[in-house]
């Protein structure tokens, strides 16, 4: 009987040796899960980032080539080349969002208090705050971009006068709906 409650002990003790072995290993793996969907979160909005700009220039372009004198739909089309990079953006904060959170469900005691012992919190995500600026020029509504599109024309028109050229078509703008 004392066989069995030795091997039973050993059993145990190499079990929980191994668990607690494990510990800093998968907090460092945890971590780094976290880090590398951070730095994916940060490299979607850089390229996101581009590529509505992109798409801002080319509507920029294509509204002043327009020769007639229609409404000017620039303004719209912005704004919704912006509603629709946020909305994906969104989504991937949301993804981003819960990778912490399962990393945070998915630590247990062990790794709480190794955590804690070593002043390790898990991280949080940091490309948020870093693209704010971004985030926050999406964010912008209509009539912010309306009133900045008036602004560059009353530039554009005192630079055309100083150079002597016509001034540029009336803009009228279109029903932001």
């Amino acid at each position: 009987m004392l066989g069995v409650a030795l091997i039973v002990i050993t059993v145990l003790f190499t079990v929980l040796a191994e668990r607690i072995y494990n510990v800093p290993r998968e907090m460092r793996r945890n971590n780094e899960r976290i880090r590398n969907r951070d730095e994916d979160l940060r490299t979607w909005i850089e390229d996101d980032r581009k590529q509505a700009r992109r798409e801002v220039i080319r509507i920029h372009l294509a509204e002043s080539r327009r020769t007639d004198d229609g409404p000017d739909y620039s303004v719209s089309q912005i704004q919704r080349v912006k509603d629709e990079v946020l909305h994906r953006y969104r989504d991937q904060l949301r993804d981003a969002e819960r990778v912490v959170r399962d990393v945070r469900l998915s630590e247990q005691l062990p790794h709480r208090l190794a955590r804690r012992i070593f002043g390790k919190a898990v991280p949080d995500l940091t490309a948020p705050t870093e693209k704010a600026n971004v985030i926050a020029d999406w964010e912008t509504s209509a009539e912010d971009e309306m009133a900045s599109a008036k602004e560059l024309r009353v530039v554009a028109e005192r630079r055309r006068a100083e150079a002597g050229k016509p001034p540029l078509r009336p803009l009228r703008f279109a029903e932001i709906v």
